[in-house]
């Protein structure tokens, strides 16, 4: 598609709606997306009626000689509807609509949240975690719930496609008490190595975590107080928590942050894989036994505001990661403004701000950051229960944020992400609502004006740097001249 052919109006400066895909079985859930970084390779070619074409299963057409793994991940996609999953996998100039079924009832099973990662250690595995409810009868409106843990046995298939499909082939059921929320994933050291363990937040009040035993391959549940005396705090005081973020900055160190149910707000960080025997400083009482845990906890805040947190969102607020960056976070909430807290590492939870008109459109469910405009600088995003999703830019200079771009759907905004989806340089914008997935491609126009500029700072730097060697060795020649007279 030719930038010519990509003229967009003054009501689309940022982004173009390029397709809309509506799930297959009923609505989704607010946790239902999650990116895979894959190392597989893919094979399928581009559909005909690409981009509505939805693949049930893989096509009769040969696979190709396999040859080594990609060096660097690829990311991708995975939408949950309430008994599918839908894969969106990235390909040079289109992507693929696989659509999973694992087995799930429409109408009896529901998919309350997912998280999908690759383990790289020996050799690649694929692994796909659910929180599921299901009625226990037709008759009864009672559910029973389940951790269902996908291709913890099987040996994954040489290219993705092949390996999404066949996830179903080995699985692992969990039951579960209460009502799960959030699952997420974090690599930590169990049994002399390091591992991918899942972890779910639950309606019991506990933070639970899960790790692939050697013996039997089955994933068991240990203490999250053993990694993460936070989580452990946390899960003593019963703490019903609704999304937590776990970000791993560039030095190694980590930040853990959790959102609950009655606005309780944790923030935590972490060195790596050392002794602790710190208490927690908040102002609830945690007990604090010696531990071998996953990082020393270093410092940790906590406070209360008068909403549920339905996400929270650690980040740097430039694009180019560097060690010293500081660090902000966003908190969305229920019934009040989103707000960013600003340089958590030396101010705690004491400075923030709230997004102007956040609060304007129902609940704010989500948020977001990426840099849409291309100047180095990540932008706010938030989607709302009103329909909403708003895009928020700080003003240079200043601690105040505007809103950059704003776009009206027709169902609740659920979650957000971003990635190359069809490898042309250029990451789209994911939103899923509660019926579907929309895929928003960047303004062509803008990219190619922002590309034009870099080329030409680029070039004016070369210019400038030839300049300078040819002075330089003008000097150098006119030194070699001079003829110093004997005193």
């Amino acid at each position: 598609m030719s930038f010519s052919d990509l003229a967009l109006t003054d009501d689309d400066p940022l982004f173009r709606e390029t397709h809309y895909a509506r799930y297959g079985y009923e609505r989704t859930n607010i946790f239902g997306l999650v990116t895979l970084d894959s190392r597989l390779l893919t094979y399928m070619d581009r559909p005909d009626e690409f981009p509505s074409t939805r693949f049930e299963k893989l096509p009769e057409a040969p696979v190709p000689d396999y040859t080594q793994p990609l060096s660097k991940p690829v990311r991708h996609f995975i939408a949950a509807s309430s008994s599918e999953l839908t894969a969106f996998i990235s390909r040079d100039g289109y992507w693929n609509c696989l659509c999973i079924t694992l087995g799930l009832e429409a109408g009896k099973s529901e998919v309350i949240a997912i998280d999908a990662v690759e383990e790289n250690q020996d050799k690649i595995k694929l692994l796909v975690a659910l929180a599921v409810a299901e009625k226990v009868d037709e008759e009864s409106e009672e559910l029973a719930y389940s951790l269902r843990i996908y291709g913890n046995h099987t040996n994954t298939k040489p290219f993705l496609e092949q390996a999404l499909f066949a996830i179903g082939d080995s699985s692992q059921i969990i039951p579960l008490m209460d009502a799960p929320m959030q699952i997420s994933h974090v690599q930590i050291q169990h049994e002399d190595r390091l591992q991918t363990a899942f972890l779910l937040t639950s309606m019991d009040g506990i933070i639970h975590l899960y790790v692939q035993s050697s013996e039997t391959g089955q994933f068991i549940e240990l203490p999250s107080s053993t990694f993460f005396p936070l989580m452990g705090g946390i899960s003593n005081h019963r703490t019903k928590i609704l999304f937590m973020h776990l970000f791993d900055q560039p030095n190694g160190k980590r930040v853990i942050c959790a959102g609950g149910q009655n606005g309780e707000l944790f923030l935590a960080f972490y060195n790596k894989r050392k002794w602790s025997s710190l208490s927690i400083p908040l102002s609830i009482s945690y007990p604090s036994p010696p531990l071998f845990v996953d990082g020393k906890e270093i410092k940790s805040h906590a406070i209360r505001i008068f909403s549920p947190i339905t996400s929270v969102l650690v980040f740097q607020p430039r694009t180019s990661s560097h060690p010293d960056d500081e660090l902000h976070l966003v908190v969305t909430c229920a019934i009040e403004q989103a707000i960013v807290y600003r340089s958590i590492q030396t101010d705690g939870l004491s400075t923030s701000r709230t997004l102007p008109l956040s609060g304007n459109f129902d609940s704010v469910l989500c948020s977001h950051v990426m840099d849409v405009d291309w100047d180095g600088e990540k932008e706010i995003l938030i989607g709302t229960y009103g329909r909403q999703v708003l895009i928020y830019k700080q003003v240079a200079g200043t601690q105040v944020y505007t809103v950059l771009w704003r776009r009206q759907f027709a169902y609740p905004i659920y979650r957000m992400t971003h990635l190359d989806l069809n490898r042309d340089g250029l990451d789209e914008l994911i939103v899923t609502t509660m019926y579907g997935v929309h895929i928003f491609q960047p303004n062509m126009k803008k990219a190619r004006e922002r590309l034009l500029e870099v080329l030409q700072y680029v070039e004016a730097s070369k210019r400038q740097k030839y300049e300078l060697l040819v002075e330089w060795q003008r000097q150098k020649e006119l030194e070699k001249s001079i003829v110093f007279e004997s005193q």
